[in-house]
């Protein structure tokens, strides 16, 4: 057929040689692939390690707990004034008054005159307090030349008395611990005939726990 060229005859001489020409240059990429070794042996592996850093860790030394003072219970404290009385011989006033020049937001007052010249009041302290304290005195707009006797009984027992003028005043603390009763007295003992009122005041006057 025209303008199709004849398939050219080679010889098994050729065929021979081209195969072993292959197969040496296979030969020849595979040991260039493997690191260039003519001997055919693999080259040893290299094992590189990182040593870390080293971190020193100072330990710091535990700081010893601060000394405190035990805690015991709660103190409490009860004004008189936020009490009801268990009785009165004439009733109290729990006004702010001024003792000697000195207020007082809480206080118990007891009047008093010639025609009346006693008054008591009592509460009951159920044997749950420790103390009571006040500042005692004339209320300062009592007649002039007045003075009365203070007195404060825990149990019928008389744990303080004493006579006050007007313009001077007189700060108490007294044990009432394990008491159940406690009554304060004011007395009016001048001879006053115009009948007119003394106010005997307890500044403050108040319990502790």
């Amino acid at each position: 057929m025209s303008g199709l060229s004849k398939p050219r005859n080679i010889s098994p001489k050729r065929l021979h040689m081209a195969a072993v020409g292959f197969t040496t240059v296979a030969l020849l990429a595979g040991t260039a692939a493997c690191g260039g070794n003519e001997s055919g042996t693999s080259q040893p592996t290299r094992t590189i390690t990182k040593t870390p850093p080293t971190v020193t860790a100072t330990a710091s030394e535990p700081s010893a707990p601060s000394a405190s003072a035990p805690t015991g219970p709660a103190s409490q404290t009860q004004y008189l004034s936020d009490l009801d009385p268990l009785k009165s011989t004439q009733g109290v006033d729990t006004s702010t008054v001024e003792i000697n020049g000195e207020g007082f937001a809480r206080a118990v007052t007891m009047i008093v005159s010639a025609a009346g010249p006693v008054n008591s009041v009592e509460y009951n302290l159920g044997r749950h307090w420790d103390r009571f304290s006040a500042t005692v005195g004339l209320r300062d707009d009592s007649p002039t030349g007045g003075k009365l006797t203070f007195e404060v009984s825990v149990d019928g027992k008389q744990e303080f008395s004493e006579a006050i003028p007007l313009g001077k005043s007189k700060k108490i603390g007294l044990d009432v611990s394990d008491a159940l009763r406690m009554k304060l007295t004011v007395t009016y003992s001048g001879q006053d005939s115009a009948g007119n009122g003394y106010f005997g005041s307890w500044g403050n006057a108040r319990l502790h726990s």
